[in-house]
């Protein structure tokens, strides 16, 4: 009993001593753009994303309840997205496959290019935040 309670209270202060202060607010995005390819080249670089309130009302739609929504997206060497994953899938793929599809819409990128400045392929990753989305509106 003695070492139940000991892991328990060592578990809460782990999870207090890793949270952020009181005033201090949570990041909207984790965004990470990253090429195909493995040399030392420049990433995917996100140009604009302007699908925050179509996500919203989507998510509503489709009975999202989650604090946010990670995801990848590939991008082709023309800039072009081609393809999302998210993070944390959903049992009913018409909910993956609706979210992507919002999220492929309204994302426009500068494609990865290589150490010769070539365009190639590449991914970009991000988490965003539902409550920081609907902040906004």
């Amino acid at each position: 009993m003695v070492r139940i309670f000991s892991l328990t209270a060592a578990a809460a202060a782990l999870a207090l001593s890793t949270a952020g202060a009181a005033g201090e607010k949570e990041s909207k995005t984790d965004a990470v753009a990253v090429s195909m390819t493995n040399d030392a080249g420049t990433p995917v670089k996100l140009v604009e994303f302007d699908g925050e309130f179509e996500l919203l009302k989507t998510s509503s739609r489709l009975r999202v309840w989650r604090s946010h929504l990670g995801y990848t997206i590939t991008v082709d060497a023309d800039g072009k997205p081609t393809d999302c994953a998210l993070d944390d899938e959903f049992r009913r793929k018409y909910v993956n496959t609706k979210l992507c599809s919002v999220l492929l819409k309204h994302h426009k990128f500068e494609p990865a290019r290589d150490e010769a400045n070539e365009p190639v392929a590449g991914h970009y990753t991000n988490r965003l935040s539902y409550m920081a989305l609907r902040e906004k509106f």
